[in-house]
């Protein structure tokens, strides 16, 4: 064989070589090889090999070539990152490394509820497996009701600042365009207000009024008379007031002490400290639930017995 030949068989052979190295990285960057979203997490120091098998063990169609010649496709070094995924079906390999390599991992979330209590809160913390860390007592109503997205392993104590840093930034925006003439005299009595007012009525109409009846009394030295103060003081939320509790000496009990009781009871949300913000300007100094998730509200005392036994005919009718 002359060298011309040689040389065309050369060229031939290499070029044979392009040809299927280039329709096999095409078939890597383009055929799919996850069906369905699968979840994995990758810890750290795992090793390329190991998170091919483990890969593998999921259902994912890939090989250890086809992982290397993937690896060769990024402008940067194939490098993982440690972390919970959630890789969505119908992707490629390349586009899974891809993922693994930016460290797109899992978002999880927390919610606090509007009306929780701090002994709510711990337990739902110490609760949720993707957290970490230890926590102490909780302070009632510092934390923001809102819903919050971390990261597995997340700890618990860095969640909390976060909430009690948002509760306070609203608090300020509140107190910040609260009235000239406002009853309350720092941001602590607000907040006490607004866990009460959140407690009484999740309805945002409904909490505006709420709260000038509230307001009326600190305005006019009387007792703010709230069940929900005296259910928290004696941990009976949801069950009936006795007419012991309502003599005792419990410093929640609003019908016995002026002004507001020692701390907040709940953790109010936006609705009932906006209430605050722009609170109904009326005459009403009683109010009583309707029955069906509102309430009914009265200047004089005569008209709320009145209101009290339509609620009392709407309890007897649902019975």
């Amino acid at each position: 064989m002359n060298l011309k030949k040689k040389f065309l068989l050369f060229f031939a052979l290499f070029f044979l070589f392009l040809v299927s190295t280039f329709g096999y990285l095409h078939t890597i960057k383009n055929d799919v090889v996850i069906f369905e979203d699968t979840y994995y997490l990758l810890k750290k120091n795992t090793s390329q090999k190991k998170i091919i098998t483990e890969l593998r063990t999921k259902n994912i169609g890939i090989s250890k070539i086809n992982w290397k010649l993937a690896s060769l496709t990024h402008k940067k070094p194939f490098i993982p990152k440690a972390g919970e995924y959630l890789i969505p079906k119908n992707l490629t390999l390349v586009q899974i490394q891809r993922i693994l390599q930016k460290g797109k991992t899992l978002n999880r979330e927390f919610t606090l509820i509007e009306g929780s209590t701090a002994i709510d809160l711990k337990n739902n913390l110490l609760k949720n497996p993707y957290l970490t860390g230890e926590i102490t007592e909780l302070e009632e109503g510092i934390y923001k009701p809102d819903t919050y997205f971390f990261k597995l392993g997340y700890p618990r104590s860095k969640l909390l600042k976060r909430m009690k840093t948002a509760q306070e930034n609203f608090l300020n925006s509140v107190w910040k365009s609260k009235p000239k003439d406002f009853v309350l005299k720092n941001k602590n009595e607000l907040l006490i207000l607004a866990s009460i007012i959140q407690m009484e009525s999740g309805n945002i109409d409904d909490s505006k009024l709420v709260a000038s009846v509230f307001i009326n009394r600190l305005n006019n030295k009387m007792k703010l008379q709230s069940d929900v103060t005296l259910a928290y003081g004696f941990k009976v939320n949801g069950k009936k007031i006795t007419k012991t509790m309502l003599k005792s000496t419990n410093p929640y009990n609003t019908y016995k002490f002026h002004g507001l009781p020692p701390t907040p009871i709940s953790y109010p949300g936006e609705n009932a400290l906006n209430a605050l913000r722009n609170t109904a300007k009326t005459d009403y100094i009683y109010f009583v639930s309707d029955g069906n998730g509102k309430h009914r509200f009265s200047k004089t005392y005569s008209l709320h017995k009145k209101n009290i036994k339509l609620w009392k005919d709407t309890l007897n009718k649902d019975k």
